[in-house]
């Protein structure tokens, strides 16, 4: 038996889980790098910085050395080699300082046991950089009195390498407080770090013994300026999520209060199929099932519609659609339905309307308004569909109006009538009443508003829908 089998190729590998996120440890590793790396910024600054001030102290040494020699010389001596040990001190910053002395005629009167016998640099006043035995020194040269009086040239130099050796030792007494201060300033970061987010601490805390049935808003009093974004973006989230299950339990009420009526009046025209003693009984009573089946049917659908309506929260995009080429498509679809009723069906208005949105859903508001106007016309009615492209100063706009010559609804009843299952009282057609609920949620989601206005003539309704341009 294989002990280590391979996963079945036919099943989906889900991705590998993320790994975890520490912000405070990200923090940490970031102000202990800005620390290091401005403390070192610092010490390389400082070291190029002090080696030029020790140049310059030890430049004006050499001249001081220079100058003391020269007094003590300044009568007839002999030659004579001065060994380094005499003038040492043993001081941790000493630099040891060669030196010669030549007289009028040339010959050298006395050099410490650095110096060469030969002269460092070229006989001339001042300083000069100069190369001995392969090591770069600094001399200063000097010269006294006249050839007659008994003229001496003094040279005091040094190597580089002691001026470079001080100032490393100086670069490095300045970090190494930085190896001793690194460990307690992450000691101290973690915890103010770790008190800073203590707020983020709490607010998960919070969310976390949330019950999921408590969307109210967190409380943003007490929290930093920022995390008021994340704790607004939460309790719009929240209040969308409330909204949702709002809607959700609205829409379970309204279809099992509006499916009721009609599947019972189904069961009832069927069992008085099922108990008919003549053939015509029976055929009356299942043209009635057939009537309540398409009654159901178009209320399901237009529950089914407010189902996928409510969840959105914009149709309106960049893609722009001819509203005339889908009114005209939409009326013919319904074309039959006000034929059989003998109502004239009309669209005037301009040709070329754009509009920004969703094609289907525009078509099911229009669809929406037309049937509703074919339903509440007598018959022989009028039913006009008109379109036209506003020019106004302050902006532009698609008006859309759909008039008909029915029983109109009053104008104190107008604004129920875009609630869910709202029928105007004293009409025989039927319905689901979810019509204008559709139309007026469609109209939002594409930023429009509507209207319901008298018609023209003072008979019926005009339901105008303005899209903006």
């Amino acid at each position: 038996m294989n002990p280590h089998p391979k996963p079945d190729s036919g099943q989906a590998q889900g991705p590998a889980p993320a790994s975890p996120f520490s912000l405070r440890r990200r923090l940490l590793l970031l102000m202990l790098g800005a620390v290091t790396l401005a403390w070192s910024a610092t010490a390389v600054l400082s070291y190029f910085d002090t080696r030029s001030e020790i140049g310059e102290m030890l430049d004006a040494q050499l001249v001081q050395a220079a100058q003391f020699l020269l007094l003590q010389t300044s009568h007839e001596i002999e030659e004579e080699e001065i060994s380094d040990d005499d003038l040492r001190s043993d001081h941790k910053y000493e630099h040891r300082i060669a030196f010669q002395i030549w007289n009028y005629q040339g010959n050298l009167v006395m050099r410490s046991s650095s110096a060469p016998e030969k002269l460092m640099a070229a006989p001339v006043d001042g300083f000069s950089n100069t190369t001995i035995d392969g090591r770069a020194w600094r001399i200063f040269t000097r010269a006294s009195g006249r050839a007659t009086e008994g003229k001496l040239l003094v040279q005091v130099g040094e190597p580089f390498e002691n001026r470079f050796d001080l100032a490393k030792k100086i670069a490095a007494h300045l970090l190494f407080p930085l190896l001793l201060a690194l460990p307690l300033l992450a000691i101290l970061i973690w915890v103010a770090v770790g008190r800073g987010l203590s707020p983020l601490t709490r607010i998960a805390e919070q969310v976390a013994h949330r019950n999921p049935q408590h969307l109210s808003p967190l409380d943003t009093h007490a929290a930093p300026q920022e995390v008021l974004p994340l704790l607004d973006s939460l309790n719009t989230l929240f209040a969308r999520v409330q909204q949702a299950f709002d809607n959700e339990r609205r829409f379970t009420a309204d279809a099992a209060h509006e499916l009721r009526t009609p599947l019972a009046a189904l069961k009832t025209q069927a069992q008085v199929a099922a108990n008919a003693t003549s053939l015509a009984g029976q055929q009356t009573a299942l043209k009635q099932v057939l009537a309540g089946v398409d009654r159901a049917t178009h209320l399901i659908e237009q529950l089914l519609m407010l189902a996928r309506l409510d969840p959105q929260a914009s149709l309106r995009g960049e893609e722009k659609h001819d509203l005339h080429e889908i009114a005209v498509n939409c009326l013919a679809e319904i074309a039959p339905q006000a034929l059989a009723k003998q109502i004239d069906l009309s669209l005037s208005g301009d040709e070329t309307v754009p509009v920004a949105g969703d094609s289907v859903m525009l078509c099911v508001l229009l669809r929406n308004l037309a049937d509703n106007a074919i339903r509440y016309s007598p018959e022989g009615g009028k039913v006009e569909v008109h379109l036209q492209i506003q020019n106004q100063a302050e902006r532009k706009s698609v008006t859309l109006r759909v008039t008909d010559n029915g029983p109109g609804i009053p104008p104190d009843e107008r604004e129920k009538a875009f609630g869910r299952f709202y029928r105007i009282l004293g009409s025989n057609e039927s319905g689901s009443g979810l019509g204008l609920s559709i139309v007026k949620r469609i109209a939002d989601l594409h930023d429009a508003r509507v209207e319901l206005r008298d018609a023209d003539n003072g008979v019926g309704l005009c339901v105008v829908v303005h899209f903006p341009l």
